[in-house]
């Protein structure tokens, strides 16, 4: 039908909270960009073992998206602000404010907004 548009079919909860990642595109030990879907908005993601964290990917200082980690380390490639991975506070500026955290967990194999 034209205009019209079909559910996709498949295995997913339609009332669960859509997946960011899967866990296992993300390495461990650091890290991956992915969309946040309630906002469209790029999310980091941090990785240590089973556990992620996620932080909005837009430096606090001019906007740009950071880097995914490498060595603990999130990096603004625009300005070269620093931030620590593992809670995402400023280590280095010129942004004067860390990383909003974005509350995720891990179900099923997949990170989803928590």
């Amino acid at each position: 039908p034209a205009g019209g548009s079909t559910p996709p079919a498949g295995g997913t909860n339609p009332a669960g909270p859509a997946s960011i990642i899967a866990l296992a595109d993300v390495p461990d030990g650091g890290g991956a960009i992915a969309g946040n879907p309630a906002t469209s908005k790029p999310l980091v993601l941090v990785r240590t073992g089973d556990t992620v964290k996620a932080y909005d990917a837009t430096c606090p200082h001019q906007g740009t998206a950071v880097s995914p980690p490498e060595g603990g380390v999130i990096t603004c490639p625009n300005h070269g602000s620093t931030f620590n991975a593992t809670d995402g506070a400023v280590t280095k500026g010129p942004a004067t404010t860390g990383l909003t955290e974005v509350k995720v967990k891990v179900e099923a194999g997949q990170v989803i907004l928590a």
